[in-house]
């Protein structure tokens, strides 16, 4: 990135308490897939910057010398020169368009860039290509440009309730994913973590799962939630959070590896107007020497898709809002559930994981993660999960 280096010394010389100073471009595209032909095809072009201090982000539209000038109180012909390295650009829609299914899809692609100046040096990220798409009962998708797309056709809900009282449940890999993502993802970002507000408070080194559960979370793998250097310039690398069952690990940012001795490299953001925080990336779990094949005979209910989920800290468990599901009766397929609300309580010793498989098959939801109002995609892979005494909230 040209001229991007000189402003280190300019940082250092008109704000030397600065965190960091952050430069960001987006380039998104949106469009409506009626199944056969795209319509009402749309591009936009974003663009800002950010100078956070310590207790303080001053944020502005725009990336330009101008611009740099406002948050660094210089004036602009004093600012080096600068600018990104081409132009952002995003695949064909119509090369897209020929693998999307026949149904109706409201389609994002979108692209990012991010610059970090820092006291000790200036550091450059290109974000992955991301394709969403929802179908028309709200579902959303997220793969990366390249990849095949997923089952983007609705869940197919029954009319049946579910059963009463306790029951084995087997959760298919998406379904997997998002209770990990809700259970050992958000409880494990540092500023819940230390600020007693997950379940995980005070474990660590601990065993929480009875089964040997691995769950990583790694910015680096080719996923939506992918990227080479965090929101504050750090260097993405894999974290484990649970190693064979045990605690190991927390998602920190700068301020809480300066604070709380945990290793930053984790702080994301929506943009440069919203200030960085420790965030998920993409996902990984999957139980050690689990197999490839669900044992479906062992559950009551087979959970396929699952819509979204809320960890309960008042009542120490989880609710899942299941939206396909089917009871089992050795192992067959008997009645389609309606769509309801799975409860997984929170033993003193843990979630009750009975069973779990490997390896971890990659998955389209989440898809995106909000954060206190702030969006962002996230990759996701799971293997299936066999929970026991469960029940419908």
């Amino acid at each position: 990135m040209d001229g991007l280096a000189p402003l280190v010394e300019v940082l250092a010389r008109k704000k030397p308490k600065a965190w960091e100073l952050y430069l960001w471009q987006e380039l998104r595209l949106q469009f409506s897939w009626t199944g056969t032909q795209i319509s009402r095809l749309a591009a936009r072009t974003r663009a800002a910057c950010s100078l956070r201090e310590e207790n303080s982000l001053l944020a502005v539209d725009g990336c330009g010398r101008e611009h740099l000038a406002r948050l660094l109180g210089a004036k602009p012909r004093a600012l080096p020169a600068w600018s990104w390295d081409g132009e952002l650009t995003l695949p064909d829609p119509q090369v897209l368009a020929l693998l999307f299914p026949g149904l109706p899809l409201q389609v994002g692609v979108t692209t990012s860039r991010i610059a970090v100046v820092r006291a000790d040096g200036a550091f450059a990220a290109s974000r992955p290509v991301v394709v969403d798409a929802t179908n028309q009962a709200g579902e959303t998708f997220t793969w990366v440009f390249g990849d095949n797309p997923p089952n983007l056709a609705e869940a197919s809900a029954g009319s049946t309730p579910p059963p009463g009282g306790g029951f084995r449940a087997l959760l298919h890999p998406q379904a997997a994913a998002v209770l990990c993502h809700e259970l050992f993802g958000h409880p494990l970002e540092a500023d819940s973590f230390f600020a007693r507000q997950s379940p995980w408070t005070g474990r660590m080194g601990t065993r929480i799962t009875s089964v040997p559960l691995h769950v990583v979370d790694d910015p680096t793998l080719p996923l939506p939630g992918g990227f080479l250097r965090d929101d504050e310039g750090e260097a993405a690398r894999p974290k484990p959070l649970v190693t064979a069952g045990v605690l190991t690990g927390v998602l920190a940012d700068r301020s809480y590896g300066s604070s709380w001795a945990a290793e930053p490299g984790n702080a994301r953001r929506a943009s440069p107007h919203h200030p960085p925080m420790p965030r998920l990336s993409n996902l990984m779990a999957w139980v050690e020497g689990g197999e490839a094949t669900p044992p479906l005979a062992e559950a009551r209910v087979e959970i396929v898709r699952v819509r979204s989920g809320l960890f309960v800290p008042a009542e120490r468990a989880l609710l899942l809002a299941v939206s396909e599901s089917y009871t089992l009766f050795r192992g067959k397929r008997k009645q389609k559930l309606a769509p309801f609300f799975l409860k997984l309580p929170l033993d003193a010793s843990g979630p009750r994981i009975l069973a779990g498989g490997s390896p971890s098959v990659t998955v389209a939801e989440p898809g995106w993660c909000g954060k206190n109002h702030q969006f962002l995609p996230v990759g996701a892979a799971a293997s299936w999960l066999l929970l026991e005494r469960v029940e419908a909230a």
